[in-house]
């Protein structure tokens, strides 16, 4: 839920073909809110795959709000990467909600 809120998105979750279905429609376009929608969906899913094989292979259990912390350090990442500083003044909350600075550090 933690990272539907980072995305500005307010319902629950669902089962797994429900979510890729709702990501399929919308998550469309390149705009910056499908672009961290994007990011949201692929780091999430990453992430939850690594916790897992912590958890199977090495019996070490990372806390979630440290695995959402990681997720929301790559989506701020990539989209920082990847955003023109007007495109995040455009969706301040959005950037806002992610930890993207919406200027260039020197």
């Amino acid at each position: 839920m933690a990272v539907l809120a980072m995305c500005n998105v307010l319902r629950p979750i669902s089962h797994w073909m429900d979510e890729v279905q709702w990501m399929l429609d919308h998550a469309r376009g390149d705009k910056l809110p499908a672009l961290v929608r994007k990011l949201a969906f692929v780091a999430s899913v990453y992430h939850i795959w690594l916790e897992r094989n912590r958890r199977c292979f090495k019996n070490q259990f990372m806390p979630a709000q440290e695995i959402i912390d990681s997720i929301k350090h790559d989506v701020a990442w990539n989209v920082w990467l990847s955003c023109k500083s007007e495109r995040c003044e455009r969706h301040h909350i959005l950037c806002v909600n992610w930890g993207i600075p919406l200027e260039e550090k020197i």
